[in-house]
């Protein structure tokens, strides 16, 4: 939600993210099963950033998989063979730390500027935004990185293909995120939740 001089008024819900839904939904099946999740994502990071911070962040922690997902800032701010091979040193690093890994694809851009949205930087966000997804270049990005994780066995989870979808049926996507520009509704965090259930029981 918009406030007064160009601010969101941010929330931060823990309960309604998809990795704690994720962990919810595991220890529900699996009672047994003692489960920890590292959120070490960074608002506005690229993949380059990631891989820069990967030893760090991720690899100290020794964890028994990484789920990777980028792409929402580098197709704003990088060139796609600058986001392919920093995805690259990311699943590489990984690998030769034996921590299993998959490659989750966000969610899409917001295909118009909502009317919500009063601020001249947001509504100039917002179009860069949209001409990414409506131009085709998101699409360029994502299907570059599913081909970059094939290319190093890294395992897929694609929320991607279900956001194409859900607007191939007519959604309107920007309704879906809740700042009408790049982050997901509370509800939409369970179908990146359930989807890398999925994927993890494969």
């Amino acid at each position: 939600m918009e406030k007064s001089q160009g601010k969101f008024d941010c929330i931060y819900d823990h309960r309604a993210v998809y990795h704690n839904r994720l962990k919810e939904r595991i220890e529900s099946v699996f009672p047994n099963c003692p489960v920890s999740i590292l959120n070490a994502g960074i608002s506005g990071g690229s993949a380059e950033q990631g891989a820069n911070r990967v030893q760090r962040d991720i690899v100290s922690a020794a964890p028994d998989l990484a789920v990777v997902c980028f792409g929402l800032n580098d197709v704003l701010c990088k060139t796609k063979e600058n986001y392919t091979h920093s995805l690259s040193e990311i699943f590489g690093c990984l690998r030769k730390n034996n921590i299993d890994t998959i490659l989750m694809t966000p969610n899409m851009l917001c295909t118009s500027v909502n009317p919500n949205l009063s601020v001249e930087w947001l509504i100039r966000t917002a179009e860069s935004c949209a001409s990414a997804q409506n131009s085709g270049k998101m699409d360029e990005y994502i299907q570059a990185a599913r081909e970059t994780a094939e290319k190093e066995d890294v395992l897929v989870c694609d929320c991607y293909a279900d956001w194409k979808a859900l607007e191939q049926r007519g959604a309107d996507i920007t309704s879906l995120l809740s700042n009408f520009i790049n982050h997901p509704s509370r509800e939409m965090h369970s179908l990146f939740s359930g989807r890398l259930f999925e994927t993890i029981l494969l």
